[in-house]
This record gives C-alpha cells, sequence and structure tokens, in this order.
C-alpha cells in the first residue's frame, strides 16, 4: 500500500461563500505524516465532476474527510470507489457524530481527532493485520458484526503534529493560507459542534512552532482557522509580537474572535501592527433572548462596542449572525439588517440556524419532531431545515435572503470606505453580485420547503391523482409486456418500483407516465429497479437517458438496483457527472 489520495468534497451548489477557496487543515496534516513516513500522497479539494477519477481509482487506499454539508457528496464517492475495489476510509466532524451511517458507505471510519490514529490504520492494513485496537475506528468484522472503538481519552497534543504541507494539493493551492495555532473552545454555545469535536480544554501550539510556519508564508494572506483566536490573550499576544519582532511581513491576516477581545487595547494595538485587516466576530444576535439561549454571555452593548474599536484600530468587522432561533420574529431579522448597518459592520453572514448533528440543538430538535428534512447537503446555514418556532420556514428562508440583499446593496457599499478603507468596498461590491446570484439560484428552495412542510406535517406529498391510483400500482402494456409501476411516499420522499420487462415499446409509455406521476420540482425520489429487466442494450441506454431527465427535475434521486448486474454498468460510468445522483446496489 504505497500511493494514498485524501480528498475533501465541494458541494456544487453556489452560495455567497461560494467563491472563498480555502481547505480546511485536517487533511494536509494527514497528508504530511503520511509523506514523511514514505507514502505516495495526492490532496485535493474539489467539485465531485472536477476530479481525476482515472488516477484516484489507482489508489491504494482513499481517504474521504466529511463536514455535514459535503457528506452526501463524500457519500457518492466513497460508493463508486468501492464499486471499483478502492479502500475507502471516512472521517471528519459528521461521521464523528453518525459513525454508522458512515459505515455503509466505507469500509472504515474514524471518529474523532484522527491525527494520530490515520497513519496507524494505514500501517496495520499494509501489514494485513486487524486494526480492532485502534482508537475511535468504527469497521465491521468479517461476520458483518460492527465494531465502534472508543476515542482516545486524551485529546491530540497538537505540538506533536507537523506543519501541512500544502503543496500537496493537486488542483491549486489555496489563495488564503490555512494556519492552526490552537484547537478546542472554552465556551459552549448550543448550536456548535466545535466542543464536542475539539473539546472545551484550549490547547495551542508552541508560539516558536507556528512563527516558523509563518514564515514561510511571507507576502501571502494567512487565516488563523482557530475557533477562537484570541481565548488566550497572553498567548495571542506573545505570538503577535513575535510576528512584528521576527519582521514577518503578511499581506494581511484574519482570525475569528469574540467580542470580548476588543475590550484589550495592547492586544488591538498588536493585531493592527502585525498585519491584522478583518476580525471575524460571532455577534450570532441583536435578540437579548437568542443570545441567552444560545449560551452566547454577550450584550447588545458589548456587540455596538467591539465594532466601534476594531474600527478605531482601522481593523475591519466582519459580523456572522445566526438567524431562526425559538427567540426570533421576522421583526428581529429585520432589525439585524437594520442594526449592521447602523453600527456600519463591514461586511456581515446572515446564517439560517442549522441542527447540527452532535449538539444539543439537533438532538431537542430531533426530539420534537421538527426536523424538516435528513438532507445533509441542505445543513450549510443557507437553506432552513427545521420548523421555526414563531415564523414559517418560508419566511425564515424569504426574510435571510432579503436582508442579504438590503445590506450588500449598490447605495451601501462605500458606506465604510472613509472608516476602514477601499477593501470594505471590494468585499461589499462582490457581496452584492453574490448574494443576487444566490437569491436567484436558490428559488426552487421556496418551492422545497412546501413539498417538505406538507410531508412532515401529512406524511405524503404526492397529487390527489396518485393517491387515488389502487393500491399505489399501474399496469402498463404495450406489446404483450406488462409492466408494474409501485409509487408511494413518506414524509417528503417519493419511492417508485418498476417490476417487469422493458422494451422499446413500454418505454414511451413509461416515460409518459412517470412525467405525470412525478411532480415537477420533486424533493427526493428513490427508484427501485430490483425486479426490472431489459430487452437489449439499446433499451438499457434508454433508460438511462429517462433517468437522467428525472434527475434534472428532482433535488436528489437514488437508484436501487441488484448488484453485479450488468444492465446499468452505463449509469456506473455517469453517476458522478450528475449532480446528487446515487446508485445503491443490493446483494442479490
Amino acid at each position: 500500500m504505497k500511493k494514498i489520495v485524501l480528498i475533501e468534497p465541494q458541494i456544487g451548489q453556489d452560495h455567497v461563500y461560494s467563491l472563498i477557496k480555502m481547505p480546511r487543515l485536517g487533511l494536509p496534516l494527514l497528508g504530511t505524516q503520511l509523506k514523511e513516513a514514505g507514502y505516495q500522497v495526492d490532496l485535493y479539494t474539489a467539485k465531485i465532476d472536477e476530479l481525476p477519477w482515472h488516477k484516484i481509482v489507482k489508489a491504494d487506499l482513499v481517504g474521504i474527510s466529511l463536514t455535514t454539508s459535503t457528506s452526501l457528496e463524500g457519500y457518492r464517492m466513497a460508493d463508486f470507489l468501492r464499486s471499483q475495489q478502492v479502500t475507502v476510509v471516512i472521517g471528519g466532524i459528521h461521521p464523528t457524530f453518525l459513525p454508522d451511517e458512515a459505515l455503509q458507505h466505507a469500509d472504515y471510519v474514524i471518529k474523532g481527532e484522527a491525527d494520530f490514529t490515520f497513519l496507524e490504520l494505514v500501517r496495520s492494513l499494509e501489514k494485513g493485520e486487524s486494526p480492532h485496537n485502534i482508537p475511535g475506528l468504527s469497521f465491521r468484522k468479517q461476520n458483518n458484526e460492527v465494531i465502534h472503538n472508543p476515542c482516545p481519552e486524551e485529546w491530540v497534543d497538537i505540538n506533536q503534529t507537523p506543519m501541512p504541507d500544502l503543496s500537496l494539493f493537486r488542483i491549486g493551492e489555496p489563495r488564503v493560507v490555512p494556519i492552526m495555532t490552537s484547537r478546542g473552545c472554552p465556551f459552549n454555545c448550543t448550536f456548535c459542534s466545535v466542543t464536542a469535536m475539539f473539546g472545551h480544554q484550549y490547547r495551542f501550539r508552541h508560539t516558536e512552532k507556528v512563527l516558523k510556519e509563518l514564515a514561510m508564508y511571507q507576502g501571502r494572506s494567512v487565516f488563523f482557522v482557530d475557533d477562537h483566536f484570541t481565548a488566550n490573550k497572553k498567548r495571542c499576544k506573545e505570538l503577535l509580537q513575535g510576528i512584528i519582532d521576527h519582521k514577518i511581513s503578511l499581506k494581511r491576516w484574519s482570525a475569528q474572535v469574540r467580542v470580548e477581545a476588543a475590550k484589550d487595547d495592547e492586544l488591538l494595538q498588536l493585531m493592527q501592527k502585525s498585519g491584522g485587516s478583518i476580525a471575524f466576530v460571532g455577534l450570532e444576535s441583536i435578540n437579548p433572548a437568542t443570545l441567552e439561549a444560545y449560551n452566547k454571555k454577550q450584550s447588545l452593548d458589548d456587540i455596538k462596542e467591539c465594532v466601534r474599536r476594531f474600527h478605531d484600530y482601522k481593523i475591519r468587522v466582519h459580523g456572522m449572525f445566526v438567524l431562526g432561533s425559538d427567540e426570533d420574529t421576522i421583526q428581529t431579522i429585520r432589525d439585524t439588517v437594520d442594526f449592521s448597518l447602523d453600527t456600519r459592520i463591514d461586511s456581515v453572514q446572515f446564517l439560517t440556524l442549522t441542527p447540527l448533528p452532535g449538539t444539543p440543538f439537533f438532538h431537542k430538535l430531533d426530539e420534537e419532531g421538527r426536523l424538516l428534512t435528513k438532507d445533509w447537503e441542505l445543513y450549510d446555514g443557507h437553506h432552513v431545515v427545521f420548523l421555526p418556532a414563531k415564523m414559517s420556514p418560508e419566511e425564515l428562508q424569504e426574510e435571510t435572503v432579503k436582508v442579504f440583499k438590503r445590506f450588500y446593496s449598490l447605495r451601501h457599499v462605500l458606506q465604510n470606505v472613509g472608516l476602514t478603507g477601499s477593501h470594505s468596498a471590494l468585499y461589499r461590491g462582490v457581496g452584492w453580485w453574490l448574494s443576487r446570484r444566490f437569491a436567484k439560484q436558490s428559488r426552487w428552495y421556496d418551492q422545497a420547503l412546501a413539498f417538505l412542510k406538507e410531508g412532515q406535517k401529512h406524511g405524503h406529498v404526492l397529487s390527489r391523482k396518485v393517491q387515488e391510483i389502487k393500491e399505489g400500482m399501474l399496469e402498463l402494456k404495450a406489446n404483450n409486456n406488462p409492466l408494474k409501476i409501485y409509487i408511494n411516499d413518506q414524509k417528503g420522499v417519493i419511492y417508485l418500483k418498476i417490476q417487469g420487462f422493458l422494451n422499446r415499446f413500454n418505454l414511451h409509455e413509461l416515460n409518459h407516465t412517470l412525467r405525470k406521476m412525478i411532480p415537477q420540482h420533486c424533493f427526493h425520489l428513490v427508484v427501485n429497479t430490483e425486479e426490472l429487466n431489459f430487452s437489449s442494450e439499446k433499451t438499457a441506454r434508454a433508460f438511462t437517458r429517462l433517468l437522467e431527465k428525472i434527475n434534472r427535475r428532482t433535488h436528489r434521486l437514488q437508484l436501487i438496483y441488484r448488484e453485479g448486474e450488468n444492465k446499468l454498468r452505463l449509469l456506473q460510468q455517469q453517476a458522478l457527472k450528475m449532480p446528487r445522483f446515487e446508485i445503491l446496489p443490493v446483494k442479490k
């Protein structure tokens, strides 16, 4: 086992932050260890149709790192690779909390911090040894028994991790360099999965190590990926003073902080002098009741003072808001954009509250039956996936898009030029274009929300005409070749089963019938062809084209077929090119 490929999937859907090209550091850290251990390593962070699959399928092992919103795309990759007899390991924050789900698509799942367990797994597999003692590993034994090894009791000593080699990325190095100086967060916001993944214990790298890494990127833009860069102010000041003393000239740097960072004049001076340009501040809400529900431990006055003081030091503020708590109303959302403009925040992100697996908020909504869907691709902060308490899902979605457009309107582009410079206008100008493009591209979701809400409320979404079909079954007869179609739906998912013998005569009728039965904007369709047979290779090709047409009308299409059959091998080759299309083989 010498060739290893590591992939961080990117979803194909555009949104207002899709132009930011910066990978997470998990895979570069693992890739560097593998390279130092003598393995050939390729790293990719790209959309599924941008990857060089002819090279990737030649790997001995492929590791895929997943967040919640990229998990379905990662599962598609994993299913394809396993069909090509490639060993697949899945890790990341999403499979850490849902390992059984991930294990349906992988040979092995690594939970929690994989800094030192992934290399151990690779070496174990290379030697042909059982990996049963590796902490945090989930896998199936030969008798199909699922084993979930507990994660290590101790958090990773991040001073033992290598400096990540970003040159391992095969599709271009990132424009903004990600640098890690710490892990963990001493706070515990109810909607955040960071503490569940990395713990409350705040761990930071030795200053000398960070400075050595920063010196490699003179003249580059840097983003400190820490979840709370200034959690330990003494350590943070030491690092910033080190950047100054060692004359490390960064083009600019930015980081995520809390409002308390702006209360320390010495810290602000060091941030400005060392090249700090943007503070990404977790403001979350202007509603005191919401801040209390989020467990943020900050007030509205704290937020105002934070923005003002950063501006005093010519540091731009990127305000991060989360909309849609049980305390929020439509007016709260509208007041938030007014507040953002009045306090002259330079740029904003208005994300809808997202119940991520592993958080108290997810468990609460799941128990209350308020989740509209578990289509994880929609769990990106740009799509409403639950029933809010004081507004409809459609209202929350619509108002979030509106406040984006209002903040990033042309009449506000130049608002902060005299305050924090021309870059403020540049960011707002780009925001104007992206917010309007996203508003246009996301219109389909307004109809999808109504579809999901209907399924969540009543359990069915099919038209009355289809529901009146006796036992949900239609029988097509063409040239004495019967074809049976069973259709049903449950909570927003339409299940379609096709049985019989498909030939060129009844294919046309099948096409015509499905166009009537399947809604124009179908959200999730499952097609079962286990008992469908084809008259010829030509008919199989025509059915493939029919599925491609159906795929354009659905948000997500899953195809079930008998494993090992050749009838749909053409789809196996095309599956990766069709967005949100999954092939699910079942054993004979």
